[in-house]
């Protein structure tokens, strides 16, 4: 038998993705909700940046994350509001998401006056967009697409870059001597 050549079972490409640390895969896959401008999916990407910031505090400055995560809900919650004549219980359905835009800009002692100051001016305006159709259409036509425009979702998209380039940043690769040692010390 040549010693080059292997004749058993070859496994596919596609399987090489198993050998991906969990925490790579899912950061690609987050990236690429962020690259596509998925705002649909926006809730997920921002759970998976409080999750990960929590664990590593250090990995964004605190406003470097409130910026974060307050752009990605706020996002997704005027997603929600535009679709919400056809979603009769709009408001039951965006609750949660305001609900986790107070508990983001309370958290750890994070009181920014400037910040609570402009979630409460996005609360009130979520109401608004609720409570009065004319003023959501006007907003829809007029303001939105000025203040939420491509300017706003590029800016959102370089600080999901800047996420995910720290994090990259902190993640251990391991040599092959390493991988080798029974416990890794990496």
């Amino acid at each position: 038998m040549d010693p080059t050549t292997f004749s058993g079972p070859h496994l596919p490409l596609s399987s090489l993705r198993l050998l991906v640390p969990p925490l790579r895969l899912m950061s690609a896959s987050m990236w690429q909700v962020a690259q596509q401008r998925n705002v649909m999916q926006y809730g997920k990407l921002e759970e998976f940046v409080t999750l990960v910031t929590e664990m590593v505090p250090e990995l964004l400055t605190l406003k470097q994350r409130v910026q974060l995560i307050l752009g990605l809900r706020a996002r997704l919650v005027l997603e929600l509001c535009r679709g919400v004549e056809s979603n009769p219980g709009g408001y039951r359905t965006i609750q949660p998401h305001l609900d986790r835009i107070h508990s983001c800009t309370t958290h750890k002692g994070s009181k920014d006056k400037e910040v609570e100051a402009s979630k409460d001016n996005f609360v009130d305006l979520v109401q608004t967009l609720l409570e009065d159709s004319t003023k959501r259409e006007h907003f829809f036509q007029e303001v939105f697409p000025v203040q939420y425009s491509t300017r706003y979702d590029t800016a959102l998209q370089i600080l999901v870059w800047q996420f995910f380039d720290r994090l990259e940043e902190m993640l251990p690769v391991p040599s092959f001597t390493q991988v080798l040692t029974p416990s890794p010390s990496y």
